[in-house]
């Protein structure tokens, strides 16, 4: 979890970085809309002895000349059910970019952590990037439908999912949706590992 963690923080350190570059007076952009709400956060220790630890990070996109940027995060839950279980989440959403009349929609996904077996350990990483929308297209990026879950007795289920939105221009239409993605460790003493990575162009 604190490798899951540092990298959520290097990554916001980079976007501060670049937000916090020597300002200059550019001309404003005309008409440009920029939505952004969080994730609908759950963190639970149910279990005794059990340890929850959540990190949710929404970032909104870039509008500008007429663009819409719409950022959701995702749908976090992050339960400890089983004694002495542990369970982990880091969910990241970034926003696309949408420029001349563009449109960029950026979902998190239905992210699930669930560590019920006891002394069991459940752990996810999920990261949502948005696309780029300009000349009227329209670029939607979802991620998937994840969830991992470790339901045996001293098991371990260790699941990274990282959607990437592509590119639309000229009216064109980019979506892109992070599959239905199940990592299950249901066996005593079993462990489960799952990578997905989903890319537009």
């Amino acid at each position: 979890m604190r490798a899951m963690l540092l990298s959520g923080f290097a990554l916001l350190a980079a976007v501060t970085a670049l937000s916090s570059a020597p300002a200059k007076a550019d001309p404003l952009q005309a008409g440009g809309v920029s939505i952004t709400r969080g994730g609908g956060n759950v963190n639970v220790a149910r279990g005794p002895f059990s340890e929850a630890d959540q990190s949710a990070t929404t970032l909104g996109g870039i509008a500008g000349r007429h663009g819409v940027a719409i950022t959701n995060g995702g749908n976090n839950r992050n339960v400890a059910a089983g004694a002495l279980s542990f369970a982990g989440q880091d969910t990241t959403t970034l926003g696309g970019t949408a420029l001349g009349h563009g449109l960029a929609i950026t979902n998190g996904g239905h992210n699930n952590n669930l560590a019920r077996g006891f002394g069991s350990s459940a752990t996810q990483s999920t990261l949502t990037l948005g696309g780029t929308a300009y000349g009227h297209g329209r670029a939607i990026t979802n991620g998937g439908f994840n969830s991992n879950l470790a339901a045996g007795a001293f098991s371990s289920a260790d699941q990274q999912v990282a959607t990437v939105g592509g590119m639309a221009s000229r009216h064109g239409l980019n979506s892109v949706s992070g599959g239905m993605n199940r990592n299950a460790a249901l066996g005593f003493g079993s462990s489960a590992s799952q990578q997905v990575f989903t890319g537009g162009q």
